[in-house]
């Protein structure tokens, strides 16, 4: 990869004037190190090499997991970090991680789930009903492994489930694979997945600058294919998400993206919505899914599991978790009260056609 570019990121990152605590919360502090280098202070410094240690050892764990799924005939493909990492930056160290985001097909499931648990990795979390993850999600997380502080998302699909209509064709992004042990999206399909995870995602939630510097570099590798890019778009309708998030590269990081892509966020929609949490959400969540997949969740939310229940609000004396379904129900029905009054918001990036 040519310097020029990380040469403008780190510009760019510098001029923003970032103290250690907010560079190391927007996970750029290990990259305003190597910017800096000798002149860097001690949080800095500090930062690089914590990330430097984390990288190793995160890697050091997807290769025992990628050889433990190529027994059982799953080739994973990389995703976010795990590729960025080593493909986009000069130093594997200056892309901090905190899991691994493995993509499996839906047939692979079984066989991958097999190999995590043969590692000593467990779901992150209860389900809120059994089956939940597989009905609905497009991911779920597993935690633990041999040195038992490895995070690996397993994704079975990359935004939404097939219930969710913001799901996009998966037979597209699988044509776009660059094929080795373990594979990874060309810069392409990696430019519009990424735009989706952000904007599609992590719609109600600040972006960290580290997000947008993946987006910013890239945007500046030389094998992007910009009309099957804004093809695609159009198809899953994703285009406010791609325009919004390049937007938000030249507001946040005042950097000048390719002209292609500059061009395109000027002219395409890019409504966002109001950064919301809670209830707003999870009606987002729900006004996406199907039929099928609305009652499946609808179900989870008025009847989980008892071992989600504990999980979940962790009652004491634990013998008391029943006495959390009338307090859950009550603050759903809160929830909703609260929602019927708001009025009503287009939302395209929740992927409808603005």
């Amino acid at each position: 990869m040519a310097l020029a570019p990380m040469e403008r990121l780190l510009a760019a990152l510098q001029s923003l004037s970032l103290d250690p605590e907010t560079a190391a919360a927007e996970r750029v502090a290990p990259l305003l190190y190597f910017g800096a280098l000798e002149g860097a202070g001690p949080a800095l410094r500090k930062a690089y090499y914590e990330s430097a240690a984390r990288n190793l050892l995160l890697f050091e764990a997807l290769d025992e997991l990628t050889a433990a799924l190529a027994a059982r005939g799953v080739r994973p493909v990389l995703l976010k970090g795990a590729d960025f990492a080593r493909h986009l930056y000069p130093s594997a160290a200056l892309r901090p991680m905190s899991d691994l985001d493995l993509w499996v097909s839906p047939e692979e499931v079984a066989r991958a789930e097999s190999a995590l648990a043969s590692l000593g990795y467990r779901p992150g979390v209860p389900e809120m009903t059994p089956g939940l993850a597989r009905a609905i999600r497009h991911a779920r997380l597993y935690v633990g492994g041999a040195r038992g502080d490895v995070a690996i998302d397993l994704h079975w699909s990359l935004v939404g489930h097939d219930t969710d209509r913001r799901a996009p064709s998966l037979d597209w992004f699988r044509e776009r694979c660059v094929a080795s042990r373990a594979s990874r999206l060309d810069a392409t399909a990696s430019l519009l997945y990424l735009a989706a995870h952000m904007k599609l995602q992590h719609y109600d939630e600040r972006l960290p600058l580290i997000w947008l510097s993946d987006f910013y570099l890239l945007s500046l590798q030389p094998d992007v294919e910009w009309e099957a890019l804004f093809t695609a778009a159009r198809s899953f309708h994703w285009e406010a998400a791609l325009a919004a998030t390049a937007a938000d590269v030249s507001a946040r990081l005042g950097l000048e993206l390719p002209s292609p892509l500059a061009a395109y966020a000027r002219t395409a929609s890019m409504v966002v919505p109001e950064h919301k949490g809670g209830p707003e959400r999870a009606w987002n969540e729900l006004s996406t899914l199907s039929f099928r997949g609305r009652a499946a969740l609808l179900k989870a939310y008025l009847f989980p599991s008892p071992s989600y229940v504990r999980f979940r609000y962790r009652p004491r004396p634990v013998w008391t978790w029943p006495l959390c379904y009338p307090v859950r129900w009550a603050r759903l029905l809160a929830s909703a009260a609260s929602l019927a009054v708001k009025p009503r918001r287009s939302r395209p990036l929740l992927g409808e056609s603005p």
